[in-house]
């Protein structure tokens, strides 16, 4: 597939899925003016902060299972097997960035809101081709800055021994490994990729909010170890370090770092013609 391709479907399933948990959002606001009537607009906002960052920790939890188990099938580093005591090991600095993500999420809401959506959080909601065009910019927005910053921590030795040599203990990372990081990189780089976009375009926070959740739960996916939509690229980033710094990829493919990964399938049949 090319990186066009690649970067294209992504667009598109970032569309369609935001689409589809913002409808949710929208549908399950009753439960978000009842915690409003109960603990007041800002603390509603905290709330809901909370929820969104605890499922898409949920479904990092579920994808991390499969790995933990010993499954093989779609694994992508099949002979590297994770075990459920190097994940607690470092489960203290995942929980520590869980905090922290939901105590800059809320912060961000709570600054970019006023006060008559934070009481009705239904108000000025986009159309859905607003909703689309905020998505596909948001995420080409976060693919500038994680890039470029994600790079950077790599190319500055003193930058990568200082902080992000600790995402980097994971060679083969297991789904919940997407939020092992140093909480300078977590804030500044994970959680701010996500967020500027938002900002700029004025997001509504149901906006953001959907998207955080889409993204969170597609950045556990690709480090999940499992073949997903990114087509492995960013296992191959943790198994080869100076590929693929992005997450849609299209800055790789720009940059000349774009790398992809030959299932074993697919090097068999190359190989089996090649005979």
């Amino acid at each position: 597939m090319s990186a066009l391709a690649l970067f294209i479907g992504q667009v598109i399933a970032a569309v369609v899925s935001v689409q589809v948990v913002h409808h949710a959002m929208v549908v399950a606001a009753p439960l978000h003016d009842t915690a409003v009537g109960q603990f007041g607009p800002k603390a509603a906002m905290c709330i809901l902060s909370f929820v969104v960052v605890s499922i898409a920790h949920l479904a990092g939890i579920a994808m991390t299972v499969p790995a933990l188990v010993g499954i093989k099938v779609w694994k992508i580093q099949v002979n590297r097997v994770a075990t459920i005591q190097q994940l607690m090991r470092d489960v203290p600095l995942i929980l520590l960035n869980f905090v922290l993500s939901i105590v800059v999420g809320s912060a961000s809401s709570l600054l970019t809101t006023s006060d008559v959506v934070l009481r009705n959080i239904t108000l000025d909601l986009p159309s859905p081709s607003v909703l689309a065009a905020q998505t596909a910019f948001c995420l080409l927005m976060t693919e500038v800055w994680f890039y470029h910053w994600h790079r950077l921590f790599h190319e500055n030795k003193k930058l990568y021994g200082m902080v992000h040599k600790v995402h980097h203990t994971w060679t083969a990372p297991v789904a919940l490994v997407s939020t092992f990081a140093h909480p300078i990189e977590h804030v500044f780089n994970n959680l701010a990729s996500i967020l500027w976009g938002p900002y700029i375009c004025g997001a509504h926070p149901l906006t953001t909010m959907a998207y955080t959740l889409v993204f969170a739960v597609g950045a556990f996916g690709h480090h999940s170890g499992f073949w997903s939509d990114d087509l492995g690229m960013h296992d191959l980033h943790h198994e080869a370090f100076n590929v693929n710094y992005g997450n849609a990829h299209i800055l790789d493919y720009l940059y000349g770092t774009y790398r992809i990964k030959e299932s074993k399938t697919t090097s068999k049949g190359a190989a089996g013609k090649a005979q």
